[in-house]
This record gives C-alpha cells, structure tokens and sequence, in this order.
C-alpha cells in the first residue's frame, strides 16, 4: 500500500482490524493456525506416494501396420466379392484387356489364364488373408508373411494379367507398401514421404488415370464426359498429392470409391455394359495412393505430438 497516502492506509487497516474482530474468536494468529494444522510429518503421513501413469503409447512399427492394414483388409474384402459374385452380373473385363496377341509372353499367360478359368478367383483371397497377419504376428517372421503376401499377390496378377488378374494390381501395390512403409518412415522420429516419392507417386497414379481413362473410352457407348469428368477430379486431387493436404488425400479416397461403384453401375447390362476393370483399376489405385498419402501425414502428425510432450 506504499502508493496511498497515510489517511488511506490508517482508515484501510482500521477497518480489516474491524472485520477481524467480527469473526468467531477474533481471528487467528499464524501460529494458531499452523498448529491447527498439525504436525508436518502426520499432515504428511495422510497422502500415500504413488507413481506417475504411464503413458501407453504403441510403438510406431505397429501404428503404421495398423493405420495400413484395415483399409488393406477391406479393399481385399471388396475385390474378392466383385470376382466372385460381381462377374454374375456385370462384364468385369474384356476379352484379353491389353491387346495381347498370340506368339507373345502376354498372349501366353492369357492362354494359361483361359486354362485355368475360375480357379483365378481363388487368388483374390490372398491379400484378404495376408493383409491382417502382421496385426498379429510380429518382428521378423510378421515381415516374412508380409513379403510372401506381396509376392503371391503379384504372381497372381502376372497369372490372370491378362483379364481377372488385373483386379488384383492395386492390392499387389499396397501389399508392397506395408512392406516398405514401415521401413522407410521409422528412420527417424519425423520421417515424412520426400517431395521426389510424392512427385513419383503422383506422376505414376497421373499415369494409371490416363491409360484407364483411355481404354475405358474405347467401346464406351455412353457420353464420353461420363468418363472424362471422374478422371479430371481424380487427376486434379492425384496432382495435390505433393501438397500434403490431409482433405485432398481424403478426397481423393472417397473419389476412388465412387469411380468404383460409378463404374460397377456402368457395367450393369441395363445400362452400358462397360467392362469395369478400367474404371475399377483408376479407382482402386486412386484410393491406393490417397490412403497410403494419409497415412504417411498421420505418421508424421503422431510423431510431432509425441515429440511435443516431451
């Protein structure tokens, strides 16, 4: 109260001192009140040490795997269904799809596809299988199954490359991923995708839009903007994929999807009867690449609020 004058200071105290007679017993000196209290070591005596919670946080090995696996899974799920049971309603792919021809390596595994007939089916329930194994076996042998899930996925589409095996592409791609994902991103605490795998990501998905927008035109008896309005969105948000946004990775999932179920309706013999493997391959792939994107970003944004807990 140094900056109020002595009048003030006197009328200011007079009256505290006159609100302290008014309590019951006048008040208490601090003496009165610490003994009041009791003594140090029985007040201390009343709380019981414990140890501070830890934090349960997974390690980034297992994140990873989890954050790959489940969409992994579920795009497994779906491609086994549409080879099964969705060749009984719509045209999944056309005869030799690639223009193979006869006396070449592509027209002789068309030839042992046609051999082979249903049985390639078969082979759409291996990423659905493997796909979930490192969620419950880890470390080593969980990275064997990993690679032998990849390569009997790809050996699957070199087998039925020719037509049905193609379905399995985008699935032989993120198998691969959830190989390599794991490796490349625990490098260091903040390991984010570098502007050149971003760049190359989205000049290979630019590529897969472009040859499947351009076969799919061929034959189509529809409108042509049919076609060519999904692939402009789906290559607009594949060219954002080095901007990191986290909505134009999620865009550009949910787009591949609808690509997917737009190209399913066209297949149906009520409407064009279109072969879907082209529609089906740009959207698969374009969810492929958003959901790998995705992940990576949440990779990236777990390891910064570890970091700032420190």
């Amino acid at each position: 109260m140094s900056f109020l004058s002595d009048a003030e200071r006197t009328e200011i105290l007079a009256h505290t001192r006159e609100q302290i007679s008014r309590l019951p017993g006048k008040g208490r000196r601090k003496s009165e009140l610490l003994r009041r209290l009791g003594e140090p070591a029985a007040v201390a005596a009343g709380f019981t040490p414990t140890e501070p919670t830890e934090l349960k946080v997974s390690g980034g090995r297992q994140f990873l795997t989890r954050i790959l696996a489940w969409p992994i899974f579920a795009l497994s799920v779906l491609t086994a269904a549409l080879l099964v049971l969705g060749s009984q309603f719509v045209a999944l792919a056309e005869p030799l799809s690639f223009g193979y021809v006869d006396g070449t390596i592509f027209g002789t595994l068309a030839e042992l596809e046609l051999s082979l007939g249903s049985a390639v089916m078969i082979f759409a329930f291996i990423p659905v299988l493997f796909s979930l194994l490192p969620l419950v076996v880890h470390g080593i042998p969980g990275l064997v199954l990993q690679v032998i899930g990849a390569l009997a996925t790809t050996a699957a589409c070199v087998l039925g490359l020719a037509s049905l095996g193609a379905f399995l592409l985008p699935l032989a791609v993120l198998l691969w991923a959830q190989v390599f994902t794991p490796l490349l991103m625990m490098r260091g605490s903040m390991a984010s995708p570098g502007p050149a795998w971003l760049i190359c990501a989205s000049a290979a998905l630019l590529a897969a839009i472009g040859y499947t927008t351009y076969r799919g035109l061929q034959g189509f008896t529809g409108n042509a903007w049919l076609i060519l309005v999904p692939a402009a969105a789906l290559a607009a948000l594949a060219l954002l994929l080095p901007m990191r946004r986290r909505w134009s990775h999620i865009a550009l999932i949910a787009t591949g999807l609808l690509v997917t179920v737009a190209g399913f309706i066209a297949a149906l013999p009520t409407t064009y009867e279109a072969p879907l493997l082209w529609p089906w391959l740009a959207g698969a792939m374009s969810f492929a690449g958003g959901h790998l994107a995705l992940a990576a970003g949440m990779w990236h944004e777990r390891a910064r609020n570890l970091l700032a807990l420190l």
